[in-house]
């Protein structure tokens, strides 16, 4: 009997077993929605719903059937794609019955006029792309770009066009795989039209040797490629706005865009004086200017200095004007491609400044108090080309080239006093220093890849040269009366000064790659470089006839400084499925002279160094991964460090180079974490960097306790070492899915340790930051929308020399906005940044600023192409520059004149008339 029982549990086992898959099963038939019509090849996804991991993939067959064996554990979410038809997407749940599932797809020529009703995701997975269906996502009539990607899930803008998707920053956003007036985001972002756009692709973009030789070196950037429509890729389209305002305040734009086929005309022009384009100052710099000063309606400006006519240190309200040109076109089944633009900028500034310094001595503090009106008029041009030949399949070309011509004059008056820690006056400084100065230069660039037949195996040539001149002049007259003892002495200088330099730079660099196996590939690169820099100041007193022809040799010099460098490169990089690294030795012969063209003196000297770097990056599941990187650098040090010419452009603080700085040696170390889960739209992200600078170059400061004079003079830091850490973490994901509530918690912390020498007493500033951000949005387009950001801190700053007297405090920032959608393309909307630093031990004043911006707009005309919008600027009237820093043991806070209340009526027009193809 028990026999036969184990022999009819034997017979059904099969039975079971063939049941229980069956069970387990996702099956189907795909068809035609309308005509019942089977269709064949279509694309079958299962997704885990808790984070998207792809758990199988199929596609149908002839007869439009398909099946998909893995067991269903938790909740996961079936997705069916086909050409032209619209995606099905319905909730997979485990023990349930899948095994004759009807999905009928629905033609994109019907969805205007049906609805799918299993509902419908609008996003792909191909490979590494993330690929969103632009049509399937709601915004307003005539919207931009930027837009757009507000309403993508993973995608986020901030206020000021800064892109983050999948928790990367964003660094280029494509036309069509291709550049759009170079490769700066906000301009595709705000100048292209929402309508326009057929998918939004998100993917990590290689370099361009990696994409040319086929072989990954690890270096990757968060890029956007925005495929256009067909219809749309021949057409004129732009914007035009026109405001006037209270106050004399005015703003203006025009853009124009000509599409025809590949080939992409592009024209720009901004004007204004209220810091308020669709463009931030920061692109009208970038496009037109290069001043390395940008403004925001807030009132904060930006420098990025580097040399007399950069414009550094305006103030004030701006008067902007900006234009530029883009030509694009490629032909011969994109053997050849040409991009060609010009831009011209011209920035005027007007402004008073108002600055308050503390200087930690050993025994003493200094506080010295500053005002300043500063005028500048800067005016630049700019013309860039890249063309591309494509010999053949194997062999490209790459011709780039650039040249540029700025002209800039300033005036800078100021008034200062400063006292020590006893109230007892040590000096007052009355100067004024007007200059006139020009610049150009010109680049000229080729890059020759050559693939072979083998994959991987490549060899490239990439040639350079450029040059930079300058020149300029001006006059400086400085009275300091010092009070020593309680007596008053003065020293005046008043002095013509004239400077010229020029840096010409060429170089060539050959690399050979080749596969050592299917995953592992070698790299060898050899590259010689040569630069000659030349800078001549000098400064010329009066003669008893008033002219200025007394040569001051303390404050003149004609020096050169030359490099010669050969640089030796070996790395190897491993790439499969969920592993990338890239290890890179490299060591650089470089050999220095530095000649005192005066004085006949040369000095000679000769550095090998080591320069390591490794990259290594692994992806745990499709949207989840670790990056890690390594960076050995040796630095060595500018022209400015080595010159040894005293400046004294500001008589209280003199510079002066140091002959024999030796290189500084930094470590940089970089850890990220990822994760993101594109049905849901949420991501989570974590990472720090750590960085530590060896014999770095810092600043000896010499203070002369009684007068309140310094001077600094660069040297190595020997026995310490400069660190900073950063720590950070944050997530995104929907509060509310049915109302459209997303929100954004980050946390950060910032440390640092810096050394300088102050009166031969070594100094060590502590600085710790710690900030936690929380957003929350809603961008629907529909209703009531708002964007809220809210970031408490806490700095601290604090000198070794007087720890007592610091600049520790609260801080909180907190801006955003919200916007009602009435009927009638009617809408109200209100615009706020809040600001709040407390008073520390280093300055006793608080500073709280709260700026309201209200307005409301209607849109006109059936397309709602005509807009009409009134707004006002900080209807509270608070407006006021503020800034605090920190530098060796010197705190500074400033305060200068801004943007401030006025009102403005703008009237803005997008226009767009397509042709047939």
């Amino acid at each position: 009997m028990k026999r036969k029982t184990i022999f009819h549990l034997l017979l059904l086992l099969p039975m079971l077993v063939s049941f229980c898959f069956a069970q387990s099963k996702i099956q189907g038939k795909i068809s035609d929605a309308k005509d019942q019509q089977k269709l064949s090849n279509a694309t079958v996804m299962l997704l885990s719903a808790k984070d998207s991991i792809l758990l199988d993939f199929t596609r149908s067959d002839e007869n439009g059937n398909f099946s998909l064996s893995t067991p269903v554990q938790s909740e996961a979410v079936l997705i069916v794609s086909y050409p032209k038809y619209g995606d099905y997407y319905t909730e997979i749940l485990p023990n349930q019955d899948y095994s004759a599932l009807k999905v009928g797809l629905t033609n994109t020529a019907q969805l205007l006029q049906e609805v799918i009703v299993t509902g419908r995701i609008p996003i792909t997975i191909k490979g590494d792309t993330t690929e969103y269906d632009a049509g399937s996502f709601k915004v307003e009539k005539n919207a931009k770009v930027e837009d757009l990607l507000k309403v993508l899930p993973g995608i986020t803008v901030d206020a000021s066009g800064k892109i983050t998707a999948q928790g990367k920053t964003v660094k280029k956003v494509l036309v069509d795989g291709e550049e759009f007036f170079g490769d700066d985001p906000k301009l595709v972002t705000r100048n292209i039209r929402s309508d326009m756009v057929d998918k939004v692709q998100v993917y990590e973009k290689q370099s361009e040797q990696a994409e040319r030789t086929g072989v990954d070196d690890g270096n990757k950037e968060q890029t956007i490629n925005v495929k256009l429509k067909e219809g749309s890729k021949n057409g004129i389209f732009g914007k035009a706005v026109a405001g006037v305002g209270t106050d004399d305040y005015y703003n203006g734009q025009l853009m124009l865009n000509k599409f025809k086929g590949s080939q992409k005309i592009s024209a720009y022009g901004l004007f204004g004086n209220n810091g308020g384009t669709s463009l931030s100052w920061e692109d009208a710099q970038k496009y037109g200017s290069d001043s390395g000063v940008s403004y925001n309606d807030d009132g904060m400006y930006f420098s990025s200095g580097g040399d007399d006519f950069s414009g550094s240190g305006s103030i004030g309200v701006p008067k902007v004007m900006n234009t530029g040109v883009n030509f694009f076109d490629k032909w011969k089944t994109d053997k050849h491609k040409l991009n060609l633009s010009y831009k011209y900028g011209k920035i005027e500034s007007d402004g008073n400044e108002t600055t308050n310094k503390q200087n930690n001595l050993e025994n003493d503090i200094q506080f010295t108090d500053k005002v300043r009106n500063a005028k500048s008029d800067l005016t630049k041009q700019r013309m860039n080309l890249k063309y591309d030949l494509k010999f053949d399949s194997l062999t490209t070309l790459t011709i780039q080239g650039n040249a540029s011509k700025s002209k800039n004059w300033t005036d800078d008056r100021s008034l200062s006093n400063t006292i020590n820690k006893d109230g007892i006056l040590l000096n007052s400084d009355s100067t004024n220093n007007s200059r006139n100065s020009n610049a150009q230069s010109f680049g000229l660039n080729a890059f020759l890849t050559k693939k072979f037949k083998k994959a991987g195996r490549s060899v490239s040539l990439n040639m350079n040269i450029n040059r930079d001149e300058n020149d300029g002049d001006g006059y400086l007259f400085a009275n300091i009366q010092f009070y020593k003892d309680n007596v008053a002495s003065k020293d005046t200088t008043d002095q013509y000064k004239k400077n010229d330099g020029n840096n010409t730079t060429k170089g060539a660099t050959i690399t050979y790659t080749e596969p050592l196996t299917k995953k592992l590939n070698l790299s060898l690169n050899y590259g010689l470089n040569k630069n000659d820099n030349n800078s001549s100041q000098f400064s010329y007193n009066r003669d008893q006839a008033g002219n200025y022809n007394v040569l001051d040799d303390r404050f003149s010099n004609d020096y050169s400084y030359d490099r010669f460098s050969n640089n030796y490169k070996v790395a190897l990089t491993y790439k499969d499925e969920k592993l990338r690294a890239n290890f890179t030795n490299s060591i650089n012969d470089d050999q220095l002279k530095q000649s005192n063209n005066r004085s006949k003196e040369q000095v000679q000297r000769s550095f090998l160094t080591y320069n390591p770097n490794l990259n290594i990056s692994y992806n745990i599941t499709k949207g989840k991964g670790i990056y890690f990187s390594y960076s050995g650098r040796n630095q060595l040090p500018s022209l400015n460090q080595i010159q040894p010419i005293l400046d004294n452009t500001d008589q209280l603080n003199l510079v002066i180079g140091n002959e024999n700085l030796k290189p500084s040696f930094s470590n940089s170390f970089n850890v990220n974490y990822n994760s993101f889960k594109i049905l849901s739209g949420s991501y989570t992200y974590l990472g720090a960097n750590y960085s530590n600078q060896n014999d770095a170059f810092v600043q000896n400061i010499t203070t002369d306790e009684e007068s309140g004079k310094s001077i600094y003079r660069w040297e190595n830091l020997t026995d310490k070492t400069n660190q900073s850490i950063n720590v950070y973490g944050g997530f995104h994901f929907k509060l509310n899915k049915e109302l459209g509530i997303e929100n954004s918690p980050r946390i950060a912390v910032y440390g640092s340790k810096n050394y300088n020498m102050i009166n031969g007493a070594l100094n060590k500033v502590d600085v710790l930051n710690y900030s936690f951000t929380y957003a929350i949005f809603r961008n629907m387009k529909k209703g009531f929308d708002f964007d809220i950001n809210l970031t408490p801190g806490f700095k601290t700053m604090n000198s070794s020399l007087q720890p007592d007297v610091n600049s520790n405090g609260f801080t909180f920032g907190s801006n955003g906005g919200a916007t009602y959608f009435f009927p009638k393309k009617f809408k109200v909307y209100v615009n706020y940044d809040y600001t709040y630093e407390a008073s520390t031990k280093a300055f006793a004043t608080k500073f709280d600023q709260l700026l309201i911006h209200p307005g409301v707009s209607k849109k006109f005309l059936k397309n709602e192409s005509l807009e009409l919008d009134f707004t006002v600027n900080d209807i509270l009237n608070q407006n006021k520059g503020f800034a605090r820093s920190q530098n060796n043991s010197v705190f500074t806070q400033r305060r200068y004149d801004t943007i401030q209340r006025y009102y403005m009526l703008k009237l803005s027009w997008d226009f767009t008339k397509m042709f047939m193809n």
